[in-house]
């Protein structure tokens, strides 16, 4: 399976279903103020990158392997922490920034064992580099949508304009190469992938509008790492090494830290 084919059809399948779902969709649309010009420009910008950075991704983990792609997308968390309590003044206590750090330091420790591939010229080099900057710039905006743009337009349709635009972008390129044909195994894993895709964004605001993002951000991804790991342990009888175990129970300490 070709994973741009399947980018697009994870955004064309999550922008129809945010856009119809959203509190603005009506068969009658009533007249009404647009989004400013700074906001559309953020969308834009966000559904630029968020396709990019999943196909640099993809890139990267065949050129550099997964270990390293996998610690630059983790360690992206900076950028979004640091945006929340610098720019826009979150106050947090001081157990609070320990469970931060902690979190940070259990993601490196939980990369999974995979024998990372050598580096063989600058160009590979640069691909972690573009993903740690990518994906900390897209969490960034989400959070910078909820601080100054949430009262233009909903959650839902924000992010159906988001991957609208990164649909574009892919479609254009799938055009540009004459690749636009797809498979029923591509459609329905891009379908599958959109919906998922798509109430994560959703919910990942939702909590940033009831929690700090300094909070926020570090706590989705440390659970999901850490339920990932059981998950990897009870379904497919992974054996974690004493590194992971060791980032596991750094994590859950973390993440009570965050909570507390």
């Amino acid at each position: 399976m070709r994973v741009l084919h399947i980018l697009v059809c994870n955004y064309l399948a999550g922008s129809i279903l945010s856009f119809f779902t959203s509190p603005e969709f009506s068969l009658f649309p009533e007249a009404s103020a647009g989004p400013s010009l700074w906001l559309l420009g953020l969308t834009v910008l966000l559904g630029v990158l968020f396709i990019a950075n999943m196909v640099v991704y993809s890139r990267s983990i065949d050129r550099v392997g997964m270990g390293v792609s996998i610690a630059a997308m983790r360690m992206s968390l900076i950028f979004p922490i640091a945006v929340s309590l610098f720019v826009f003044g979150e106050a947090i206590r001081g157990i609070t920034y320990a469970g931060i750090m902690l979190a940070l330091g259990s993601l490196l420790l939980m990369v999974p064992r995979i024998r990372t591939k050598s580096i063989t010229g600058i160009s590979d080099a640069w691909l972690p580099i573009l993903i740690f900057l990518m994906t900390g710039f897209a969490d960034t905006g989400l959070k910078i949508y909820e601080q100054l743009f949430s009262d233009q337009i909903s959650e839902a349709l924000f992010v159906s304009g988001i991957f609208f635009i990164s649909f574009l972008v892919g479609g254009s390129i799938l055009i540009k190469r004459r690749e636009v044909h797809f498979s029923f195994k591509e459609i329905g894993y891009g379908v599958a992938a959109g919906v998922v895709n798509l109430y994560s964004s959703i919910f990942l605001i939702y909590a940033l509008k009831l929690i700090p993002g300094s909070i926020v951000f570090p706590i989705v991804n440390v659970t999901l790492v850490v339920l990932g790991t059981f998950i990897g342990i009870l379904i497919w009888k992974d054996r974690p090494s004493i590194k992971q175990c060791s980032g596991l129970g750094i994590a859950i300490i973390s993440i009570f830290l965050l909570i507390g």
